[in-house]
C-alpha cells in the first residue's frame, strides 16, 4: 500500500514543506513542496505564533493549490537547543525462527526507550548505534542475520515539553496534526558521503538565518549535538552596522562578497555603498567587507570549538567538517578556518545534488528520508488527502505491511504522540 510523509522544517527565515510518496517497492518521490518566509522563530524560539500559524497556512494552501494535495499532519524539525540524548541499551531474544526481523527490532527499540523522564521531557526518537548479536558480533544493520539474542546500544531521543507543547498547539491551529519530531542530526545522518574508511567522522555544521546548530557523528551515528542562537542573519548585521548601510544592501553585500578569509581577496577593488548616516555614497575595499564576515565568521566556530571541548572531544581527531544551511556554506575560504579553528580538514557538499532540490530543502528531504526508513517498524505515516478525490483519502492511517512491528512500537509511538 502506498504511503506518504510529510515534512515541515520550521526555520529561522522560512518554513519548508515536503511530501513525499512512498511505494510498496520502497522508493520515495517528492509529489508536493512549499517554502514561505517566516520570522517567527527568534533565538532558537518561537516568539511570534500567529505569524507561524499565518505562515503555516499560507504553506498548506500553496501546496493544495498547485497539488491538490491536502496535508493533514506532518512530521515537524525541532531546534537542537530543545533536545537531549541519553544512553540506554536493552537486550532480546529473537523469535523461533532465529533470524533477525523488523518485529524483533521494534520490540527491541520499545524496551530501550522504556525511560524515567522528567517531567519537562517528551521522547521524540530511538536512534541506534549499534547491535550486538549473541554478545559476541557488533553490526550496524542486523536484519537478516542469525541470532539467538540482540543487544542494541542507542539513544534515546527527548525534547523539551514545552517546546513540543507549543509548536504541536501553533500547528494544530493552522489544521495540522503532529506525526512526531524528527531532530537535525537524526534527519541529516542519511545524507552524510560515505566515508572512505568504517570508522569516520564528521562535524556538520548547519548555519540558518538566526541559529547554528552542530552535530558530531560517529560514522552515520550522532555522537554530540547543541546549537547556537546566532547564525547567518548576523553576519548581515555586523555589515550594517559597520558601514552604517540598510540591512538589504547589507544581505546583498553578503551575498555577492561571500569570503571568509581575507587572503582568498584577490582584487581588492571598492564598492559602493550608501552610507544612511552621510546620506551619500561612498567607497568600501572589498577586504574590509570581508574582514566584519570573518570577524562572525570566526567567532561562531570557535565558540564550537569551546563546546566541543567541553565535552572533551578532540576536533583534530574528526576526519571531516561539512556545512549545511543558507547561512554560511556558500561562503569560500570555510577550508582555511577549518584548518585553523579545528584542525579538521573541510568538504565541501552540494546537498542540493544529494536531495534534487535547493538547499533550502535539505533538513526536510532528509526528515523524509529518515521516516520512510522507519516506516518498517511502526512509524506512522502521514494523512494526506486528494482535494478532487475525496473518497480516495489514506484508509487505515499508518497501516503497515509490518502490522506485527508497529503493535510491539506502539508503546513508543504512542508516547511520541502524547
Amino acid at each position: 500500500m502506498v504511503k506518504y510523509i510529510a515534512a515541515l522544517d520550521i526555520g529561522t527565515t522560512g518554513l519548508r514543506m515536503l511530501v513525499g510518496k512512498i511505494t510498496d517497492a520502497g522508493n520515495t518521490h517528492i509529489i508536493a513542496k512549499a517554502a514561505v518566509p517566516c520570522k517567527a522563530v527568534r533565538k532558537n524560539k518561537i516568539d511570534n505564533e500567529q505569524e507561524l500559524v499565518s505562515s503555516v497556512r499560507k504553506m498548506l494552501k500553496r501546496i493544495e493549490e498547485q497539488t491538490d494535495i491536502v496535508v493533514k499532519s506532518t512530521y515537524v524539525s525541532i531546534n537542537g537547543s530543545y533536545v537531549g540524548h541519553v544512553k540506554n541499551t536493552a537486550v532480546i531474544d529473537t523469535d523461533e525462527s532465529g533470524i533477525v526481523n523488523a518485529p524483533t527490532v521494534a520490540d527491541l527499540l520499545d524496551k530501550t526507550s522504556d525511560i524515567d523522564l522528567y517531567e519537562n521531557e517528551h521522547l521524540i526518537d530511538v536512534m541506534p548505534v549499534k547491535y550486538i548479536l549473541d554478545e559476541r558480533v557488533s553490526v550496524i544493520e542486523p536484519y537478516g542475520l542469525e541470532a539467538e539474542t540482540l543487544r542494541v546500544e542507542a539513544d534515546v531521543v527527548t525534547a523539551s515539553m514545552e517546546a513540543v507543547e507549543q509548536i504541536t498547539a501553533c500547528l494544530g491551529q493552522a489544521g495540522l496534526e503532529v506525526d512526531g519530531f524528527v531532530p537535525l542530526p537524526a534527519a541529516m545522518s542519511g545524507l552524510l558521503p560515505d566515508y572512505e574508511n568504517e570508522t569516520g567522522s564528521t562535524l556538520l555544521i548547519d548555519v540558518g538565518g538566526s541559529s547554528t546548530e552542530f552535530c558530531v557523528y560517529n560514522n552515520t551515528s550522532p555522537f554530540f549535538s547543541s546549537a547556537l542562537p546566532v547564525g547567518g542573519d548576523h553576519i548581515t548585521n555586523d555589515i550594517a552596522a559597520v558601514l552604517n548601510i540598510s540591512p538589504d544592501e547589507a544581505e546583498n553585500i553578503k551575498r555577492d562578497y561571500a569570503i571568509a578569509a581575507p587572503e582568498l581577496v584577490s582584487n581588492n577593488v571598492d564598492v559602493a555603498v550608501f552610507n544612511t548616516v552621510k546620506g551619500m555614497q561612498e567607497l568600501v575595499k572589498i577586504k574590509e567587507i570581508v574582514e566584519i564576515m570573518e570577524a562572525r565568521v570566526v567567532d561562531i566556530l570557535n565558540v564550537i570549538a569551546d563546546e566541543l571541548e567541553k565535552e572533551d572531544i578532540d576536533t583534530s581527531r574528526i576526519d571531516r567538517v561539512i556545512f549545511s544551511g543558507d547561512g554560511l556554506s556558500h561562503f569560500n575560504g570555510l577550508d582555511i578556518l577549518c584548518d585553523d579553528i579545528f584542525e579538521s580538514g573541510y568538504l565541501q557538499v552540494d546537498f542540493s545534488r544529494v536531495t534534487g532540490m535547493k538547499g533550502c530543502y535539505t533538513y526536510a528531504g532528509g526528515m523524509v528520508m529518515y521516516i520512510s526508513n522507519l516506516l518498517q517498524l511502526g512509524r506512522i505515516d502521514s494523512k494526506i488527502e486528494k482535494k478532487s478525490f475525496a473518497s480516495e483519502i489514506q484508509q487505515e492511517h499508518g497501516s503497515s505491511l509490518f502490522s506485527e512491528a508497529k503493535e510491539k512500537f506502539k508503546g513508543l509511538i504512542s508516547r511520541f504522540k502524547e
